[in-house]
């Protein structure tokens, strides 16, 4: 057993879940804290990603499934993983469990509580998920990504800080640089991705509306396109036949970069692509996954959009039509989109990793919660 004190970070599922879990985790080792990580089968897909994080494989079960059938297979998969959880807790004895939303997070956290062993969940997204909001119904702390985050009731507004959503080095890596200069003579660099899931209506827009461009634009374009590999293949014909560079992968490993270099980002509006967006400046044309609970991705363009730095394009107008009509307009005006890059640099949030890593270490030591600094603090009460 580590003499260190032993945090344990819950997240699965998706890299929205995951990438800010492994951003505190190195926050919190830097703190001298035994870190460990809790996640599911997908989760695992980001295994190159962990390091040297002891990491403890569970199953994400949830009530909610496909048909009214299977909804007794999912309380019986809730009560094992829920078991399976109070073992691991006992066997470890946190001082603190954080939770990231989503199922993978659940079990960990209902039996942290039911022990009586401090949860704090962390909500990437504007809209209050529903794992995080039965885990405050049971007393968790929170800590929210967006201002004004849909769903928190009153009562749990008093256990709640804004910390903003922890950003991994290589995204802060690229902060420090500015818009590239984009000039008639430069290649326009486009990229565009669907998140760690992919987005088959970007795949078949996006291609569509390059073909109606002039044949002036498409000799400027250069694009990188993240796309699932059985999409691929078409993906790149459909390129091809518009007489367009394309590069086109199933997984970018250096995606902070490209998001930098690109002039023009095209993607969903998950809650770490907007956090993503906004840190590193890039102009951004969004288009929220619809049907989703709460319209939760939609409601994560609010801030940006509002401050002017970036567009939404619903699903339902997302055209290629449209789209081209778009493209054609910002290709030909440099200065708008060097104008909504400082706009979405001036909604990042660049500390959030520090000061959700205070947040941690408040609870986990029982001291009151401050996640500000204390020269902050200082000048605050002048």
């Amino acid at each position: 057993m580590s003499k260190k004190p032993i945090i344990l970070l819950a997240a699965g599922g998706t890299g929205g879940h995951v990438f800010p879990a492994l951003a505190l985790a190195s926050e919190l080792q830097s703190l001298d804290y035994d870190v460990r990580l809790v996640t599911d089968n997908r989760g695992m897909k980001f295994k190159s990603e962990f390091g040297d994080l002891q990491v403890h494989v569970m199953s994400a079960a949830t009530i909610y499934g496909k048909g009214f059938l299977k909804i007794p297979f999912g309380i019986i998969r809730v009560f094992f993983s829920l078991l399976s959880a109070l073992v691991l807790m006992v066997r470890l004895r946190p001082k603190l469990v954080i939770g990231f939303g989503g199922y993978p997070s659940f079990a960990p956290g209902v039996s942290a509580c039911l022990l009586r062993i401090p949860v704090l969940v962390h909500e990437q997204n504007a809209v209050f998920g529903r794992a995080n909001r039965m885990l405050a119904k049971l007393g968790a702390y929170v800590a929210t990504s967006f201002s004004d985050t849909i769903g928190l009731s009153e009562r749990t507004r008093r256990r709640t800080r804004r910390t903003g959503n922890p950003l991994r080095p290589k995204v802060l890596a690229e902060t420090q640089s500015g818009y590239r200069f984009l000039s008639q003579a430069r290649a326009f660099d486009l990229l565009v991705f669907g998140g760690s899931q992919g987005a088959r209506v970007l795949n078949q827009v996006v291609p569509d509306a390059i073909s109606r461009l002039s044949d002036s634009h498409k000799r400027r374009l250069r694009i990188v396109h993240q796309a699932r590999v059985d999409d691929m293949t078409d993906l790149l014909a459909r390129y091809h036949d518009a007489g367009v560079y394309a590069e086109i992968r199933d997984f970018f490993d250096d995606m902070p970069r490209r998001i930098r270099r690109a002039h023009l980002v095209i993607s969903r509006a998950g809650a770490s692509t907007v956090s993503e967006l906004a840190a590193i400046g890039a102009p951004s044309i969004l288009v929220p996954l619809p049907g989703s609970l709460d319209a939760d991705q939609l409601n994560n363009t609010r801030d940006l959009v509002s401050k002017g730095g970036a567009w939404v394009m619903p699903q339902a107008t997302f055209v290629a039509g449209r789209l081209a009509a778009r493209l054609d307009d910002l290709m030909n005006d440099r200065n708008k989109l060097s104008k909504v890059a400082q706009a979405a640099k001036s909604v990042g949030v660049l500390d959030a990793t520090i000061k959700l890593g205070r947040y941690a270490d408040c609870l986990a030591t029982g001291r009151p919660v401050q996640i500000e600094s204390f020269y902050q603090n200082q000048e605050d009460d002048k």
